[in-house]
């Protein structure tokens, strides 16, 4: 784990709900969502002194509340259940924990957090080596070892996903026509973290697309796709969103992870690195519309100046974010022309620094 002082002398937070196309009317909603998961975010941080358990602690409220496509309230499969998807990364120790596809537990992101800190034992008894990624029932018999809250599955379904599934369903099983059909309810939420020694970390938390066959697994469960997190001279983090196959297929989180920890302008670097590795990339050719985004936290700790960034190629992207030496956390929701949409990227950010300057004394 990072380095844990004996005084709590400060931290940044970021969280998003999504990059996709949120309702006008639920913006606000959306925004005091954030707001709510970045105060969880710095209370357990100013406690814990832990940037992972801070993500987790964020993310746990956005897998709560019923506005998101994560934990209570997921997209429903095919079948009409709950699958979730979930990661977290620790960039103090580069330790990773994911699962996928899994029911009935309430708050997945605990789950691949148990699973990052137990990478740090070495076995598990003759030699065996620790699991860093599980899905379905075993990942939910792992739950249940650790010891995290399970559920009955029926109990993440809220009356707004049934509505959504049955809407949708409709138009598949009545044989509409592929172009008739919208999934743009991407919102899959994440965090990241730094701390007041560079420490950093980050999460991703989904229920997956709309209608996906059962036992699909989305970016947020892949290592390099759904999170990243390194600690150095400059630590880098950051949690996607969008359409997981085409963030797998890119490797998104960890790609614009490297493009921008170096860079002399971050902002231009995640710019270039969205379209020339997500939007242009070769690896998505014949895709009419490549929809992503991802928040980034880049901090310095020799200068102690740090940059909050975040993109989408999507009609829109929520996010929170929190300074522990500030009064409070904000919210903001970041919008593109529809013309625009899957065909160019957005960047926005702004500038913090972790420690205040103290007033000299006579």
């Amino acid at each position: 784990m990072g380095t844990r002082t004996n005084e709590f002398t400060g931290g940044f937070i970021a969280v998003h709900v999504g990059a996709g196309k949120h309702s006008e009317k639920m913006k606000d909603q959306y925004q005091d969502c954030c707001r709510q998961a970045c105060d969880m975010g710095i209370q357990t941080l100013k406690s814990s002194y832990s940037a992972l358990e801070a993500v987790t602690k964020a993310v746990m409220v956005l897998e709560d509340s019923p506005l998101t496509n994560a934990g209570f309230g997921s997209n429903l499969t095919y079948e009409g259940t709950v699958e979730c998807d979930a990661s977290v990364m620790d960039g103090s120790n580069l330790q990773y924990g994911s699962i996928g596809a899994v029911s009935g537990v309430k708050n997945p992101v605990q789950v691949a957090r148990a699973l990052c800190q137990f990478q740090t034992h070495n076995n598990i008894g003759h030699g065996r080596i620790p699991p860093s990624f599980l899905v379905g029932d075993g990942a939910l018999a792992w739950a249940k070892q650790m010891n995290i809250e399970v559920i009955k599955p029926d109990q993440l379904i809220t009356e707004k996903a049934k509505k959504v599934y049955n809407h949708y369903k409709k138009k598949v099983e009545s044989d509409v026509s592929a172009t008739g059909l919208s999934f743009r309810k991407l919102d899959t939420v994440g965090a990241v973290c730094v701390d007041a020694a560079g420490n950093i970390a980050s999460a991703c938390s989904s229920g997956g697309i709309i209608l996906k066959f059962p036992g699909r697994v989305g970016q947020a469960g892949i290592w390099g796709s759904g999170c990243w997190a390194s600690n150095g001279g400059t630590s880098i983090g950051t949690s996607t969103t969008g359409s997981g196959e085409h963030l797998i297929r890119t490797h998104l989180a960890q790609t614009i992870a490297n493009s921008v920890v170096d860079a002399d302008c971050p902002t231009t670097n995640l710019h270039d690195s969205m379209q020339k590795n997500f939007i242009e990339s070769r690896y998505l050719l014949g895709i009419k519309e490549k929809l992503g985004g991802s928040i980034v936290i880049r901090y310095n700790a020799q200068d102690d100046c740090g940059d909050f960034l975040w993109t989408h190629s999507t009609n829109s992207m929520i996010i929170g974010y929190m300074n522990a030496n500030s009064k409070g956390a904000k919210s903001y929701m970041s919008t593109m022309p529809n013309s625009d949409v899957g065909k160019k990227c957005i960047v926005e950010g702004i500038m913090f620094k972790l420690h205040k300057k103290r007033k000299r004394t006579s």
